[in-house]
């Protein structure tokens, strides 16, 4: 009798509810929860109602209604609990997401207040001196021109010959001025590239074309058919119109380009040095890594093991 009461008992849905609680209690202690005022009080003041209220504003495009404010603060403060559970049970902790997350924000505050001294006007022209180059005007090249792929000649050989025929029908023509004046645009083998460029500079093109190519622009004749010119693809037969001359740049007149860049700079390497001081804090211990054994045996060993 006395057994089937103890089942009775152990049965009933209080018995069951207090057990759950008291194993509840149990594990937010061991979990290193602390049930004191201070940890379990959300508090959202008048600053942060009217910081979730901007946000809304800037999103939606006008102020929230109180219905509607009183609903970002329900949210705010579920979202705030839910943070501190996490992090009371330590969800945080192996979390890439969260650790990047983290990580970003303390570079942001470490940039916001590292402060750069003022850039003297002394220094300012030095620093045009040194960066001279990036503030001129570079040079610049106007042309058309006609390829012909080696892979689709044979070989280079066949390619340069082709293109030295290409050039003479084009010389045969004359002046390509007129509208009617088309046949470049018929000749030659297809590309993946534009046939026509203005303005460019040197930089511009010998990333399209290659470093030659641009060489072999500096002596070609302005206004006529000339080549071939190689290039990374190739041979091109081209029409060079317009070629102007790099020009320096006047300190007066980039001055203000000048100042904000050596302020940039000057900001960066503030950043830098909060970084560096910052990390001075820390005793950083790093485990020597043998390549072949840790790292390319582990893969070998991974990729072993598949069927």
């Amino acid at each position: 009798m006395p057994d089937s009461r103890l089942r009775r008992f152990v049965r009933d849905p209080l018995f069951v509810f207090l057990v759950i609680g008291v194993g509840v209690f149990a594990l937010d202690r061991m979990a290193g929860g602390v049930f004191d005022a201070e940890s379990r009080t959300v508090v959202v003041n008048r600053a942060q109602a009217i910081r979730l209220a901007d946000l809304w504003s800037a999103q939606i495009g006008r102020l929230p209604t109180v219905a509607e404010l009183d609903s970002l603060i329900d949210d705010h403060v579920r979202e705030e609990i839910l943070v501190r559970e996490a992090a009371r049970m330590g969800l945080d902790q192996d979390d890439t997401i969260v650790r990047r997350r983290l990580a970003q924000k303390m570079s942001f505050l470490i940039e916001d207040t590292a402060v750069a001294d003022a850039v003297a006007e002394a220094d300012l022209k030095q620093y045009f001196e040194e960066n001279a180059e990036r503030y001129g005007e570079p040079q610049r090249f106007t042309l058309r021109h006609v390829y012909v792929s080696p892979d689709r000649r044979g070989s280079d050989e066949e390619a340069a010959r082709a293109a030295s025929d290409i050039l003479e029908q084009l010389r045969a023509e004359g002046s390509d001025a007129a509208p009617e004046n088309t046949l470049w645009r018929r000749l030659g083998d297809p590309f993946m590239l534009r046939r026509e460029y203005g303005r460019r500079t040197a930089e511009d093109l010998a990333e399209l074309f290659g470093g030659a190519f641009v060489d072999g622009l500096e002596t070609l004749p302005i206004g006529e058919w000339a080549g071939p010119v190689e290039s990374a693809y190739g041979y091109h037969v081209v029409r060079l119109s317009v070629r102007t001359e790099a020009q320096p740049a006047m300190f007066e007149d980039v001055r203000r380009r000048v100042l904000d860049d050596a302020q940039r700079d000057a900001r960066d390497a503030a950043n830098r040095a909060a970084h560096e001081s910052l990390r001075e804090r820390y005793r950083v211990i790093i485990e020597e890594i043998d390549f072949v054994s840790d790292l390319e045996g582990g893969e070998a060993a991974e990729a072993g093991d598949e069927p």
